[in-house]
């Protein structure tokens, strides 16, 4: 009998910690950016790729990470994870160079990357099958909390411009975290897969009752047989019936973030700063508004989308997310630096993020995970997810270097045009996926090659 549910309770707490240190690592960089580029005398371009750092390393975390999950273990991978966040925060807490700031910035995207990919697919792997989306949710959840929480411990230090102190306060959740991940145990889909047959049922017995234990394992043994049948090979891609909805993966991952999303939480007190508001305590507050309005639609979302569905929800959220891009576009474009255009730019952002929250903020992987067929599933989910991690990454690498070049009102069009992109192929191509079965999503696309 052994831990049971109270070992399931203690992974979804942990995943919600996991959630939390990716999501404050995204936002406290939007109020440090102000006292940096003056601490350390840094120019536009090096802002921007400190930026981009974190996003970087969180690409090439999708790509190491699954590989050396099935090599190593999830366990070990998880615990690599939190000693990458520690080294990376320390780095850049103590750095007195851009290139010291970048070292440290790499190391910390690269922690929080393999915690994204690792951290749901260890939860989905020991946890009952009732527990499993709502731990999906806690770290979905966790992960607005944690920009949220960034946006509030960066104006604690506003006046003194510690933006040392800022990345600093990481250090207490990513200690707790690498603590808590020596005491997890090994995955038992993980231990099947390398053949320790017995000592995965024990694991299984002891997180779960007997008769789910005994469920969990036969259905290892009927997928360790029918996986031999579906097996990948990458001319399965240039066949119609998978190329479609590999496309429409490919495409939904690229625009996820093409619409800017990262770009504007790690930049917006920047942004706001430039609109002439009174103070950059009041940027930094405005970038507060815009992550609790994160948080608060997140949960508005979570309880909507087995209702309402999975394209509905992402059909408004891009729609949503255009109209108030070109709107602050047109702000910034318009406007003279003011009063006005800094609490227009404001209101802007916010109702971007409440759209953004309501559908691709919550939507998106659950919707592309259902509509591709299961023999392609994997390989789509990897490349989805390093083409979306890597349209991050170039854009908040260029996004102030554009500016020069298009003005502030600029990316924000940009960022309109891919979000219009991304309304016609949901509203066009996206097929609604919830309660579909495995093998619906197969007669789906059948049906139309």
């Amino acid at each position: 009998m052994g831990i049971t549910k109270k070992y399931s309770y203690y992974v979804m707490a942990f995943a919600g910690l996991g959630g939390f240190l990716y999501g404050f690592d995204v936002g406290v960089i939007s109020g440090a950016l102000v006292f940096i580029e003056k601490d350390l005398g840094l120019n536009e371009s090096q802002i921007s790729l400190i930026v981009a750092a974190v996003l970087g390393g969180g690409a090439a975390a999708t790509l190491i990470t699954g590989p050396l999950a099935d090599i190593i273990g999830r366990k070990v991978m998880i615990i690599i994870s939190g000693i990458l966040f520690i080294l990376g925060i320390y780095l850049t807490v103590i750095a007195d160079s851009y290139s010291e700031i970048m070292l440290g910035r790499l190391i910390q995207g690269l922690g929080v990357g393999i915690i994204t990919i690792v951290l749901p697919l260890y939860l989905a792997e020991t946890t009952p099958a009732y527990l499993r989306g709502r731990g999906v949710t806690l770290f979905q959840l966790f992960l607005t909390a944690g920009i949220l929480i960034a946006a509030l411990s960066d104006t604690l230090f506003h006046k003194s411009g510690n933006w040392r102190a800022m990345f600093g306060i990481a250090l207490i959740p990513g200690t707790i975290f690498f603590i808590g991940s020596l005491f997890l145990i090994k995955s038992p889909r993980w231990l099947f897969k390398k053949g320790f047959k017995d000592k995965a049922l024990n694991v299984l017995l002891r997180i779960t009752d007997d008769e789910e234990a005994r469920r969990s394992y036969n259905e290892l043994i009927e997928l360790e047989d029918r996986e031999k049948d579906f097996s990948f090979n990458i001319k399965n891609l240039r066949e119609k019936f998978y190329i479609l909805p590999f496309i429409l993966a490919l495409s939904v991952g690229i625009l996820n973030q093409a619409v800017g999303i990262n770009s504007i939480l790690q930049f917006s007190t920047y942004i706001i700063k430039q609109t002439g508001v009174p103070s950059v305590y009041v940027a930094m507050m405005g970038t507060v508004s815009i992550t609790l309005m994160n948080f608060i639609i997140t949960i508005i979302a979570f309880l909507l989308i087995d209702k309402i569905g999975r394209r509905p929800l992402l059909t408004i959220g891009t729609f949503g997310c255009m109209l108030s891009l070109f709107f602050v576009g047109l702000v910034l474009l318009l406007a003279k630096p003011s009063n006005l255009q800094g609490y227009l730019t404001i209101f802007g952002l916010i109702v971007y993020i409440s759209f953004f929250a309501i559908g691709p903020g919550v939507v998106v992987w659950l919707a592309v995970s259902e509509i591709l067929p299961l023999k392609i599933r994997s390989i789509s989910m990897s490349i989805a997810l390093f083409a979306n991690s890597l349209t991050s990454a170039i854009l908040a690498a260029i996004f102030l270097d554009l500016t020069k070049f298009i003005g502030y009102a600029g990316p924000f069009f940009l960022c309109g045009f891919f979000a219009l992109l991304y309304f016609l192929i949901t509203f066009l191509y996206l097929p609604e996926s919830k309660g579909m079965t495995l093998e619906e999503v197969e007669v789906y696309w059948k049906d139309r090659c």
